[in-house]
């Protein structure tokens, strides 16, 4: 009976200190209304210097901005593509790989 209520007693900590975590995950991960310390010194809608990878032997055709999205329309040796950043976080989102229709 002993090991029952310290079996009990063990699971109930375990179980509280879970959902602690859990609340404490949450609440640093929500953003907070004006984070003093986490703002730049650049002005609103500005997102400083970002590297966006070019393959070698391929040029920049085109650049086409819509809908908080780049699309970069690449040339070159490995036949075109189109390549669409995030300009907020720098990131590449997608590819698309341009290839002539086969005929029938």
């Amino acid at each position: 009976m002993k090991i029952l209520k310290a079996l009990v007693i063990f699971l109930g900590v375990v179980l509280v200190g879970g959902f602690a975590l859990l609340i404490y995950g949450f609440a640093t991960r929500i953003p907070h209304a004006h984070p003093e310390s986490a703002r730049s010194k650049q002005p609103a809608g500005a997102f400083g210097t970002v590297a966006v990878p070019v393959p070698q032997g391929e040029t920049v055709m085109g650049m086409v901005a819509s809908g908080g999205r780049v699309v970069l329309r690449l040339g070159g040796t490995g036949g075109d593509r189109l390549v669409v950043l995030d300009p907020s976080s720098g990131r590449v989102v997608g590819q698309f790989v341009l290839t002539p229709e086969k005929t029938r």
